[in-house]
């Protein structure tokens, strides 16, 4: 059994998948075992071109023993092994979404989801997700204005107020770095997940930007992950 991770990377296919896979097995073996989850995110790419990208990241995830979500193609995560699922937002109700999900997936499943707004954690919580992205929280390029970690202390009060047995935990996204994931972290996030920060960070600085970005919820945790144990990445 472990914890829940403390960082996501969120893959980006501008930047290639040999790449991607290098910082994935870099930032693995940074922050240790069932730390990282890797979001397989691939709007623009025909679904054989995701579906191969999602099994290489399978067994470099297995591997490096973190976990693999795929942003919202089921199949895929189902024919893969993926550990769960990502929903972006949509019109179509998260409830259904999410039990559609648990049902290809399994009740176990990671279910994360995009929240923008506190109805949108409101929305996880009834839905029965296992996290929410809250975004943005810091500048982000293409991604509105920034929401500042208040939109992390919002979630976090709204989810201890629900007190659920297994409480939904609540990551930062959005211009997370290095220099502001502690903020993230006393505002009342879970973790965080990143992409430029990752991605731009050159070999070996990857593994002390990774450092940085666990290092805040590595002091004791969380009140939302303490007493939470999931299985083991796969």
């Amino acid at each position: 059994m472990s914890v829940p991770p403390s960082l996501i990377l969120v893959t980006d296919p501008r930047f290639g998948l040999e790449q991607t896979v290098a910082v994935v097995t870099h930032v693995a073996r940074a922050v240790g075992p069932g730390r990282l989850l890797v979001q397989l995110r691939d709007k623009a790419s025909e679904a054989g071109v995701v579906h191969a990208a999602a099994r290489v990241l399978r067994d470099v995830t297995r591997r490096e023993r973190a976990m693999l979500v795929v942003n919202d193609r089921a199949s895929i995560a189902h024919d893969v092994g993926a550990d769960g699922l990502h929903l972006p937002s949509q019109a179509t109700p998260l409830a259904s979404r999410i039990a559609a999900a648990r049902a290809l997936l399994g009740e176990d499943a990671w279910v994360t989801t995009a929240a923008h707004d506190d109805d949108d954690v409101r929305a996880a919580l009834a839905g029965g997700a296992t996290a929410v992205l809250v975004s943005p929280i810091f500048a982000t390029p293409g991604k509105g204005s920034a929401r500042g970690v208040t939109a992390l202390a919002s979630a976090r009060a709204i989810v201890d107020a629900a007190r659920r047995p297994l409480p939904l935990l609540v990551y930062a996204l959005g211009g997370i770095t290095r220099q502001n994931a502690d903020s993230c972290a006393e505002a009342g996030a879970d973790g965080v997940a990143a992409i430029r920060s990752l991605y731009d960070a050159t070999d070996p600085g990857v593994i002390a930007t990774a450092l940085a970005l666990v290092e805040p919820f590595l002091r004791g945790g969380r009140s939302g992950t303490r007493g939470r144990v999931l299985t083991s990445p796969s």
